[in-house]
């Protein structure tokens, strides 16, 4: 076993190696992205300001007068809705999509000294997904910078949407293809985050022989996403998670199953916790199976007609319209039992009490409960300092040295993050030239 601390040194840490880190990665690279003006930007207003700067990359000009445009200053993250109007338009619309208004080029003269660093192997979360289980999001939504999904499939996709391990291995192949493979550190767990006058001291352990790190840098980007499972909070949890009783995740739950087959004359219903994808995804698995499934939802009807499964196409979402019917009552299933305006309130060996409404108390059997409640981060305990953080254009306003992209700042899809994974680039390009323009001048 290896004892020896390894020490490191950068300009910038970005801390998770899924989608946010890959993307700040490709711009701070090198990667730039200029405006096509022959394939124009419907938009005539943007249009008409990126024509006049065709010749220098988004990463070095001011696009603040976005946030002047009512379709995209709405969001709040008016760089976020440009880039992805920029690279997918049409993409919330009936009409085909076109090409998009980008032209991308690598400028190595143009790379920031930066070190990506994950607890996974590249891809972040996106390894903890059930391989088999197809992305929400359309392939084309989910394209890196410079190095698309169709490109690394060499052509268009013959469905709209990937299984989870297709979207893996393009992420592993974009870090490739842009040879930015040397700058991932994997197996990377960071315990402690604090600055030192100038600097960020990052620490931690690998994974793979609990050798200790520290990593010195002039900045850092919290690029780590939520990657801890939200658990219920209560009494035997943890000692029921443990007895596999309990899991939090699809991948986690079909693997159990796969183990110890269930059918509705074998064994006791399987409850569910959570009105969102993986909560649907585990309900699908025991009806496809046979097993009885009781559904647990926080939401009340009312909420629930208005949540995101509400706007999903029966076209390409099937899978998913289906179970939703059900969960608001308009489609009836003999192993399909619902509580609305619910909550697992305690739970034991063979038997749970959930509370509906303001005083109903129900006790129910199960064999096992997957609780499908969302991710939180854990990186506010590890960030030490006296004061909290608050982020604002990606940016801490306590420290212009901390940045946040991805879910971290609240941008939860891949389409809409890397155009905040760009503002942070323009944020550190700018900064890296009044560091050069200081020397020069010394």
């Amino acid at each position: 076993m290896h004892t020896g601390c390894s020490k490191f040194e950068t300009q910038v840490l970005v801390i998770g190696n899924g989608p946010a880190g890959i993307a700040l990665s490709a711009f701070l690279s090198g990667m730039h992205p200029f405006y096509n003006p022959h394939r124009p930007c419907l938009n005539p207003t943007v249009d008409e300001k990126l024509r006049e700067n065709q010749h220098f990359s988004l990463l070095d000009q001011d696009l603040s007068w976005s946030t002047d445009l009512s379709e995209i200053s709405q969001s709040g993250r008016p760089l976020s809705v440009l880039y992805d109007m920029l690279v997918r338009p049409g993409a919330d619309t009936s009409c085909e999509e076109s090409e998009g208004s980008l032209i991308w080029e690598m400028d190595r003269s143009r790379e920031i000294d930066h070190m990506v660093i994950g607890e996974t192997r590249i891809g972040g979360s996106w390894n903890e997904y059930d391989p088999e289980m197809l992305t929400v999001s359309f392939s084309d939504w989910l394209d890196m910078p410079g190095f698309s999904v169709e490109q690394w499939l060499c052509g268009k996709p013959l469905i709209k949407r990937l299984p989870s391990i297709a979207i893996v291995n393009y992420l592993k192949s974009h870090t490739e293809k842009l040879r930015i493979r040397k700058r991932f550190k994997t197996g990377f767990r960071v315990t402690s985050i604090r600055k030192v006058e100038d600097y960020w001291i990052t620490e931690g352990r690998r994974i793979s022989d609990n050798r200790p790190f520290v990593i010195k840098s002039q900045n850092v980007v919290l690029a780590c996403g939520k990657t801890a499972q939200r658990k219920l909070g209560i009494l035997r949890e943890e000692e029921l998670e443990e007895k596999r009783k309990i899991s939090y995740d699809v991948k986690e739950f079909k693997r159990i199953f796969s183990e110890e087959p269930c059918t509705s004359s074998s064994c006791a219903p399987v409850i569910v916790v959570g009105d969102g994808i993986s909560s649907v995804d585990c309900v699908r698995h025991c009806l496809e199976n046979e097993i009885p499934v009781i559904h647990v939802m926080r939401r009340s009807l009312k909420e629930l007609r208005n949540v995101m499964m509400s706007r999903l196409s029966p076209i390409y979402y099937s899978e998913y319209t289906k179970i939703y019917q059900m969960m608001i009552g308009r489609v009836k299933h003999p192993n399909y039992r619902r509580f609305l305006d619910a909550q697992v309130v305690k739970i034991d060996e063979n038997s749970c009490e959930i509370m509906q409404g303001k005083d109903g108390r129900i006790e129910l059997p199960f064999s096992h409960m997957a609780v499908c409640i969302g991710r939180e981060s854990t990186f506010d305990q590890i960030i030490k300092s006296p004061n909290s953080y608050n982020f604002h254009d990606y940016r801490s306003l306590e420290d212009e040295t901390l940045f946040a992209v991805g879910s971290y700042a609240g941008d939860h899809f891949v389409r809409f993050l890397v155009g905040g994974c760009l503002r942070v680039g323009q944020h550190l390009l700018m900064s890296n030239n009044l560091h050069n323009n200081n020397n020069l001048v010394k």
